[in-house]
């Protein structure tokens, strides 16, 4: 049975935190890249609490109606909530995730997701299946966090591993920030799926946070890159790790908020 109160709180958190730090920024800098079709109807995957499809529709012709899916139904539920009647009748919400629609072939002239993306596999994936669902013609667009977004975190799990003794973990580590994003890789992956008029762009925004734990524990870190970077660490030895970095943190920001990069990557193509 799926724990519905937690799934509410991430969804709280996620409208209250994600949108504010990465929805937002991420979609005001692909928002002139973002296709217009008239007639027809779009596909929003991993749509989250709303924003994206809400706003994308600013732009859209009155004619065109969006399909926003996302595999929370906590998430959907907030979404809904955020829409009027006129609106309601231009979004409708399903849950779906990207890895696995269940759209015909070639149905949308406009695909985009810009969340829920994070890995090699992930991108492969969900890219794959936009792909799929995008009609010959159409336009393929995604958003998502690079390896090289909050830089100062890989030091400081550098050296609270080296602290306890953990030193094999640096291994594992490197092996997991390696199945993270890069330009390249969203570029290789792209082409293998035979995407033309191929654009990548690099984005990246600044963040701040006011403790150690804000940072580790913030819906941001917790719904990216967070059970990537813990992967390297034996479930018994994250706490004191953990703790460590927080602590770490606190000391080096005394009374300062810890700023820091996130580096994203926009890549738009045609569907030959």
């Amino acid at each position: 049975m799926k724990d519905t109160g937690s799934e509410h709180q991430v969804a709280i958190g996620h409208k209250n935190v994600v949108e504010r730090l990465w929805t937002e920024p991420a979609f005001e800098q692909c928002r002139k890249h973002l296709p217009k079709p008239p007639n027809a109807n779009v596909l929003v995957a991993e749509a989250r609490c709303g924003m994206v499809p809400i706003k994308w529709i600013e732009d859209l012709p009155e004619t065109t109606r969006v399909m926003a899916l996302d595999s929370s139904s906590a998430m959907l539920d907030t979404a809904r909530q955020r829409i009027g009647d006129d609106l309601q009748r231009r979004i409708f919400f399903v849950q779906q995730r990207v890895s696995q629609l269940s759209y015909a072939d070639g149905v949308f002239p406009a695909a985009i997701c810009l969340s829920g993306i994070v890995t090699a596999r992930q991108a492969q994936e969900g890219l794959g299946e936009l792909t799929r669902v995008t009609s010959s013609g159409g336009q393929v667009v995604i958003c998502a966090p690079l390896a090289t977004s909050f830089p100062e975190f890989y030091d400081l799990l550098d050296e609270a591993l080296r602290a306890h003794g953990l030193a094999d973990a640096l291994g594992r580590l490197n092996d997991l920030r390696n199945s993270l994003l890069s330009p390249a890789r969203l570029l290789d992956t792209a082409r293998s799926l035979r995407l033309t008029d191929i654009n990548v762009s690099e984005l990246s925004w600044n963040v701040a946070f006011g403790s150690g734990r804000e940072f580790l524990y913030s819906p941001l870190v917790q719904e990216s890159f967070f059970p990537h970077w813990v992967g390297a660490i034996r479930s018994s030895e994250r706490e004191p790790v953990l703790r460590y970095i927080g602590d770490a943190i606190d000391t080096y920001w005394h009374e300062r908020m810890m700023r820091s990069t996130i580096t994203a990557c926009m890549l738009k193509a045609t569907k030959i």
